[in-house]
């Protein structure tokens, strides 16, 4: 009999669809550049802005990274926000390397004098009255993850480096490449990479179980009942989700019946075909919060099992953004810059 003893690791950030770390952008400097906007890249996993400066006595081209198409939507955004050949005053984050004109956008000032900003909403949208926020009773509603926006933007974009990982899986890390991330490629996150998505989800019981959709992704989770049997395939590889516990404050599921999946488990580190995933959801703070404990075992690439734990808060249900597919240029566009 094999015993398992759960490891408590340390919480690493795992992303996709081109949600690449932000760390070659100084984040405590801004920039301001004025000029007219030479292309808009409505594109996901990244919204593109491109600007020719012609303030500073000299023109130059910049190119400015943004949200993605939701989050823009979300904070006020819209497809015809700004036009090519129209005026705009750009703030922001600019690359460490100020002899790249590549920088993340903040906001966008148009000459009307109305701003946008890329990571949080428009002054209208956050002023506008919303009806008070109504606790979960039941596990459903709209969740959002828990954490800062620069753990989002430069946080834990290595391998984990405390891991009890097999000589394979070791092996395999000597050849690590972040460039080599699927989602560059546009390739969906998968379980469990999908848990710490820092986008919202969407959760609605069924009559065979529970539907979870996430926003900015093409995948939709369904766990099912034990009523339901065999246990159908699913999309994109997110294995058989079957509900062992539900009750009003707990909610246990396990998944299993998976592919081999290059990083498969997290950053750097594959999973294989029988990789495990439980879990445990807990509605906590009288339904305002939802507290996730997932224990990820995979005997290819891990000695025991690791757990880690997340944290979601309820939020406004809203409508997610019908949004065009992941562009594999967009996903990849950021390396033209890190490159030279």
């Amino acid at each position: 009999m094999r015993y398992f003893f759960p490891v408590v690791v340390a919480l690493f950030v795992s992303t996709a669809h081109g949600h690449h770390s932000r760390s070659a952008f100084d984040l405590d400097d801004t920039i301001t550049i004025d000029g007219t906007v030479t292309e808009v890249g409505w594109t996901n996993p990244h919204y593109y802005l491109a600007v020719r400066e012609d303030s500073s006595g000299e023109i130059r081209q910049w190119t400015f990274e943004g949200h993605s198409i939701p989050g823009l939507v979300r904070n006020g955004w819209s497809r015809n926000t700004l036009a090519v050949g129209s005026r705009v005053s750009v703030l922001a984050n600019p690359n460490r390397d100020h002899g790249v004109r590549f920088g993340l956008l903040n906001s966008a000032t148009r000459r009307d004098g109305k701003t946008f900003h890329s990571f949080r909403p428009t002054d209208e949208i956050l002023n506008a009255p919303k009806p008070p926020l109504e606790p979960s009773v039941d596990f459903s509603g709209t969740w959002k993850l828990i954490r800062s926006l620069r753990s989002n933007l430069v946080g834990g974009f290595e391998p984990p480096s405390d891991w009890p990982l097999t000589d394979s899986a070791r092996g395999e890390l000597v050849n690590f490449d972040i460039n080599d991330d699927p989602s560059l490629n546009c390739e969906p996150r998968g379980v469990p990479r999908m848990l710490n998505w820092p986008y919202s989800q969407k959760w609605q019981h069924e009559e065979n179980g529970v539907r979870v959709e996430i926003e900015h992704a093409p995948e939709v989770r369904r766990f099912y009942t034990s009523q339901v049997e065999p246990l159908p395939e699913s999309e994109y590889d997110l294995g058989q989700a079957r509900i062992m516990h539900r009750d009003n404050k707990v909610l246990v599921v396990k998944t299993s019946g998976f592919s081999p999946k290059f990083w498969g488990l997290t950053r750097g580190v594959n999973s294989g075909a029988a990789k495990e995933i439980i879990e445990r959801y807990e509605l906590i703070d009288n339904g305002y919060r939802m507290k996730l404990t997932v224990t990820m075992d995979d005997p290819v690439y891990l000695l025991e099992p690791v757990e880690e734990t997340l944290y979601y808060a309820k939020v406004h249900d809203f409508e997610f953004a019908q949004e065009p597919d992941c562009d594999v240029v967009a996903a990849r566009r950021h390396l033209e810059f890190e490159d030279g």
